[in-house]
């Protein structure tokens, strides 16, 4: 069972990381976010690593060459995870694998709020 104290040990873990990774597919010029369907559920892909989010994406999509890995600070994580929800995807999965991390996007966005305060 998930405690709360483990859920803001990871928040604060997040927190603390210098950008966010996310990949993105696509033409550069019009790129579009990753979102994986897990039984018909939308899920953003996040990871704390350009290694993970690279790993991940080569082991799932199988057009590689049209896939990059965006770094982004927290704050502006933030906001393109704002956009995200706006397409109404409302789970997100951080490094996707055997240490993956699940969220709600109600709760990441309040987290990630949390941090900009700046």
């Amino acid at each position: 069972n998930e405690t709360v104290q483990t859920r803001q040990t990871v928040w604060a873990h997040i927190n603390a990381l210098p950008a966010l990774y996310f990949v993105q597919c696509g033409r550069k010029s019009c790129p579009v976010p990753w979102i994986m369907f897990e039984s018909e559920n939308p899920i953003a892909m996040v990871f704390t690593a350009s290694e993970y989010a690279l790993t991940a994406a080569k082991s799932m999509i199988e057009d590689g060459e049209n896939v990059r890995v965006v770094g982004l600070p927290t704050n502006a994580a933030s906001m393109y995870m704002t956009a995200i929800a706006a397409q109404g995807v409302s789970e997100v999965c951080f490094d996707h694998g055997p240490q993956r991390f699940d969220a709600s996007m109600d709760e990441v966005l309040m987290s990630l709020d949390s941090l900009s305060r700046f």
